[in-house]
């Protein structure tokens, strides 16, 4: 049965369309799925929602949910073909139930212990690739009304866009996963390589995020911050330990380094930062003698954090001087050495108990 008002109803498939595009900005997979659950509510008019996705042993997980007593369903499992989500993942077509005790394909054993009351429910497949990777179901129509085919035809659109956006979000998720580990693997291999730098890399990105931070840059600005200083000497695993590490081998790898990733897509912006990263502000560095701002953002960042880890760490090829000492040395290069605003932001950012903590050198990358 469908609505008798065909304006409101376009009306709601335009609202459908314009949250549907908000899906495509979302990164992280939580926010995405209480964002899906709560708009397809709000849009069909339901008291409750919720997402379930197929688990690698093939039953269907509760991912999120909205209503009174979305806690309690949260850690629930439910069998393929099992209830009404179970049947409709298993089936791969929506299912509209107006009166969930005519039906015998109703499972109440969420109802039992939960103490939500389920009077009716529309419940359509999440299809990416012609495949069922879920379903999101919703909830006893409000104001005792029944759904009806609209209502069906609005999720069903709905959870087309839902579906896409949800793998492409796991996706990334599962590519970034990836690069993390290659990074541990590749930073692992740096703490060995040149063991006096073991954990350098680590605080170094740590100092580059908290400053990226103060400078109010955004979460992608700030991620390329981090992963720019975990890599800025990884093209030190180029230069042959079994050879005389001369100034002038040294100074090579900023390019050694810049030339192993410069190729890589998801790192592509990062390259600059480990090019330019012994450039100076008055323009006497290396290795393409750059000067002030003609010098990137996160390569100057990333000189000074540098500069600070290798004064005050212990793993390095002096003695470490005191955190208020190493301020003052770095101060005493501020505009020759190093951009004035970044000594100051590295001042209002790295704090004494901040250097302690750093010290401790964790031992996983951020994602």
């Amino acid at each position: 049965m469908r609505s008798s008002d065909p304006v409101e109803q376009l009306g709601k498939f335009k609202a459908v369309l314009e949250v549907t595009k908000a899906y495509r900005s979302i990164i992280h997979l939580d926010v995405l799925l209480d964002t899906i659950v709560s708009t397809a509510a709000e849009t069909v008019g339901a008291e409750a929602g919720s997402i379930l996705l197929y688990d690698d042993e093939g039953a269907l997980r509760f991912q999120t949910a909205s209503g009174a007593v979305a806690g309690a369903v949260k850690p629930m499992v439910v069998a393929s073909g099992q209830g009404i989500a179970g049947w409709t993942a298993k089936a791969g077509k929506a299912t509209i139930v107006n009166d969930v005790d005519a039906d015998e394909r109703f499972d109440d054993r969420f109802d039992r212990e939960t103490g939500f009351t389920t009077r009716s429910i529309l419940c359509v497949p999440l299809l990416f690739d012609a495949k069922v990777i879920g379903v999101i179901e919703l909830l006893n129509k409000k104001g005792d009304g029944s759904f009806n085919e609209d209502d069906e035809s609005l999720l069903g659109g709905l959870a087309d866009q839902a579906a896409i956006s949800i793998e492409h979000v796991r996706l990334a998720d599962a590519r970034n996963n990836y690069f993390t580990h290659v990074i541990e693997i590749l930073i692992g291999a740096m703490d060995t390589h040149v063991s006096i730098k073991t954990g350098h890399a680590r605080r170094v990105a740590r100092y580059a995020k908290l400053i990226a931070q103060r400078l109010g840059l955004d979460d992608e600005e700030q991620k390329q911050l981090y992963f720019g200083g975990l890599l800025h000497d990884i093209g030190l695993l180029k230069l042959d330990t079994a050879g005389d590490w001369t100034r002038d081998r040294i100074d090579l790898h900023p390019i050694l380094g810049y030339e192993m990733i410069k190729d890589i897509i998801v790192w592509k912006e990062i390259a600059p930062i480990i090019l330019h990263h012994h450039e100076r502000w008055d323009g006497r560095g290396y290795p393409e003698k750059l000067s002030g701002e003609s010098i990137p953002l996160g390569a100057r960042i990333v000189a000074v954090c540098d500069a600070f880890d290798v004064i005050t760490s212990k793993s390095s090829y002096k003695a470490p001087l005191p955190y208020d000492m190493a301020l003052r040395e770095i101060e005493a290069h501020s505009g020759t050495q190093f951009d004035p605003h970044l000594v100051e932001m590295l001042k209002e950012s790295v704090s004494e108990e901040e250097l302690a903590n750093a010290a401790l050198s964790p031992t996983e990358t951020e994602t």
